[in-house]
């Protein structure tokens, strides 16, 4: 599941700047300070979610988190040319909320789920987890990104992505969020499944 979910932020990190600048003419300045929102708005829900997930249970939040995210995607693929930057804090806020209240419970479960000797073998495949999901994340993605726009703008697959038209570019943020918005749905799948077969197993040893 965390693969899944850092393969969509890897997405999210590389395709944006070029849709803020490129097609809305965002400064550098303006781009990193939009771009700052989604981690913020993370790292406050984060420790909230760990203490609901405690309370509720991780695999509940984790799966909230992951709804919120694929929510975020599919508001994220209805950007336009005229996204004002109060457009763009509304629709990325449900991808920042849902990243917050998932990383923290999906944490909580597997280092929950190993016996104390195990700990540093669980962190280390969850450091794993994160690398993978943003090194596969970023080439697929980025292909992504540049086969829609250079299609779109009907240029050869070798040409620089800068010289696509702002059109191009945003019915590439457009197709690639849907698609990023269906991987977070089969994470969000594999959760659900994980948390009813859990619930089967506590009913059996009742």
């Amino acid at each position: 599941m965390a693969v899944l979910v850092f393969v969509a932020i890897a997405g999210t990190i590389f395709i944006l700047p070029f849709f803020l600048e490129l097609a809305l003419g965002y400064p550098t300045q303006r781009v990193g300070l939009l771009l700052a929102v989604t981690p913020v708005l993370g790292g406050i829900v984060a420790p909230f979610s760990g203490a609901l997930s405690d309370r509720f249970g991780s695999r509940i939040i984790s799966l909230m988190g992951l709804v919120l995210m694929v929510v975020g995607c599919l508001l994220i693929s209805t950007f336009d040319q005229s996204l004002t930057e109060l457009g763009y804090i509304v629709r990325v806020a449900p991808f920042g909320i849902g990243l917050g209240m998932f990383q923290s419970p999906n944490n909580s479960a597997i280092l929950g789920s190993v016996p104390q000797e195990r700990l540093g073998i669980a962190s280390g495949l969850m450091s794993l987890s994160r690398t993978l999901g943003q090194t596969a994340g970023l080439p697929l993605m980025g292909a992504l990104f540049a086969a829609l726009s250079l299609s779109s703008a009907g240029l050869p697959q070798n040409a620089n992505i800068t010289a696509a038209p702002a059109e191009a570019l945003v019915y590439e943020v457009q197709g690639t969020f849907r698609i990023a918005a269906v991987i977070l749905c089969v994470a969000a799948g594999l959760t659900a499944v994980v948390w009813k077969l859990e619930q089967r197993v506590r009913e059996t040893s009742k």
